[in-house]
């Protein structure tokens, strides 16, 4: 997959934040997407989005609750790695708690995600194997992190299964400090897909807020080694983090202080994997979970996740 451009703009505010190497210099009144996923004049994109003007895009985000993530970090050789899936889809399915859950196989040595003759799915990220060295702690599979809350096993980020539940339900109360609105538009003759993002803090706040959007696979069908030791080998691997749109780490929007009611608009375009090479990215397949982190803390504030089907 080609990794995507980055357009930032904040309020009366332009900048462009390049990544390390761009292959198409780009207008700037369009903004740092790649045209070349464009199927056309990319004049034309102006009757989708306005980047003149990206407040004029979006009506007001009336939304006053507080989703969580749920990332149940496993593997396709964990043992105990099903029966954490169930708890945390009967959390997902559970409508009012606002769960996103992403399924992210990671994990401390990377045993139980390694392929072979049997295993032949890969479902690790880059970002994945970052996440679990960066966030302190991570010792095992399946483990979880919940808005990576860090009231986990010793004070970290990691929650034991067990634990999912009771910490979802403490996070409920928490209040709302941001909100995250997406616009996705696809372009099958290209696999082009370029993204637009709305992000509004709702307190004063200070930190390094970062936004990071996940390319999710909802369903894979491929080998899972169960609790009794046997092999599944039509399991249904469910909410899968496949890619990162815009790195690891995601975009750095905020540094320092930042006023309650101050908006941010980011604009990406990204190649996706055609459905022709593996099927699974079919776009009724694929969808995009966006959250908006404190980099130092790893704390969540908001995520939303929206399907592109």
């Amino acid at each position: 997959m080609k990794n995507a451009f980055l357009y930032l703009i904040f309020i009366a505010f332009t900048g462009i934040y390049g990544c390390d190497k761009i292959d198409n210099p780009i207008p700037p009144v369009f903004g740092d997407v790649d045209w070349s996923l464009y199927p056309g004049d990319s004049n034309n994109y102006l009757t989708l989005y306005n980047f003149d003007d990206p407040s004029s895009n979006w009506s007001a985000n009336t939304n006053t609750s507080k989703n969580i993530l749920l990332e149940d970090y496993t593997g396709h050789k964990c043992t105990n790695c099903p029966a954490a899936a169930v708890i945390a889809k009967q959390l997902e399915d559970d409508a009012s708690l606002g769960v996103v859950l992403v399924s992210v196989h990671a994990g401390a040595g990377g045993a139980f995600q390694e392929t072979d003759s049997e295993f032949i799915t890969d479902f690790t990220t880059d970002a994945g194997d970052v996440y679990v060295v960066d966030m302190p702690g991570m010792f095992a599979n399946p483990l979880g992190t919940i808005n990576r809350n860090p009231t986990g096993a010793n004070n970290t980020v990691w929650h034991a299964s067990s634990s999912w539940a009771n910490t979802v339900s403490t996070e409920t109360s928490a209040s709302l400090l941001a909100n995250i609105q997406v616009q996705a538009n696809h372009f099958p003759s290209t696999n082009g897909l370029f993204i637009h993002t709305e992000t509004e803090f709702k307190d004063n706040l200070t930190g390094d807020y970062h936004l990071i959007i996940y390319l999710i696979r909802e369903s894979v069908i491929a080998p899972q080694k169960m609790g009794d030791g046997s092999i599944d080998h039509h399991y249904h691997h469910h909410s899968i983090l496949s890619d990162n749109i815009n790195g690891t780490w995601g975009s750095l929007i905020s540094s320092g202080s930042i006023a309650n009611g101050t908006k941010f608009y980011n604009d990406f375009s990204v190649e996706l994997t055609a459905p022709s090479a593996d099927s699974t990215y079919d776009v009724n397949n694929l969808s995009l979970v966006t959250y908006l982190c404190e980099r130092n803390t790893f704390k969540i504030l908001q995520v939303v996740k929206t399907e592109l089907n």
